[in-house]
């Protein structure tokens, strides 16, 4: 009995490793041929171990990808209040398709506060949201090498004019524009969630007191 689960077991898998090319008929043949033997051998219920190993991988893969966001909730907070930071030392922080003048640097002094940067913008379409790449400097930055981690991320801007510049004014919207933010974490390693917790907990660390005070 044992072998010939084993076997539709195994051609299960054979199958769902080419889901982009799935047979529904040799799929449901496999169903037919599974209920057959359930019903010799008088099994009620029964739960081919491809499916839990599935399972497992699907939660562990969002436990990664929840530790992530938070890794990009973290940037996202440094780069609000850089911009926030931004429109109170000039009254506002504008961005624009290509850069150049129509893209506003944060100064030194808010660069070495929060370690980020403006490098470029770019927009997803005309009229659409911008995205804007960041880079990580000064002291994140010495982080970010140690874990081998990619020391640029993008923000995705919303645009609220449909043109290719817009300038922000008042503090209390820089939340609203900020949609989100993607960082490249996962691309260089193959880590497990606890190692993304220690990463967020190690570079988080430094700007405890800064994020608690502006909150």
């Amino acid at each position: 009995m044992t072998n010939k689960f084993d076997e539709i077991d195994k051609k299960l898998t054979e199958q769902l490793t080419h889901t982009w090319n799935l047979n529904r008929e040799d799929l449901f043949n496999l169903g037919v041929e599974l209920g057959r033997e359930l019903a010799t051998h008088n099994i009620a219920t029964y739960r081919s171990p491809i499916w839990e190993k599935r399972e497992k991988e699907k939660n562990h893969d969002l436990e990664i990808r929840n530790a992530v966001d938070k890794i990009e909730d973290f940037i996202a907070t440094l780069v609000k209040l850089s911009v926030t930071e931004k429109i109170e030392e000039t009254g506002s922080w504008s961005i624009a398709k290509g850069g150049g003048y129509g893209l506003e640097r944060f100064s030194d002094e808010t660069v070495e506060k929060y370690n980020v940067q403006v490098v470029h913008c770019d927009m997803e379409s005309y009229g659409g949201e911008f995205t804007v790449t960041f880079s990580i400097e000064g002291e994140l930055a010495k982080l970010f090498k140690k874990h081998n981690v990619y020391n640029q991320f993008t923000v995705r801007i919303y645009n609220n004019n449909g043109e290719e510049d817009q300038a922000i004014y008042n503090v209390k919207e820089v939340d609203s524009y900020i949609d989100s933010v993607t960082a490249h974490v996962r691309n260089s390693n193959n880590w497990e969630v606890e190692q993304y917790e220690d990463f967020l907990h190690e570079i988080s660390k430094p700007y405890l007191f800064l994020i608690t005070k502006n909150i």
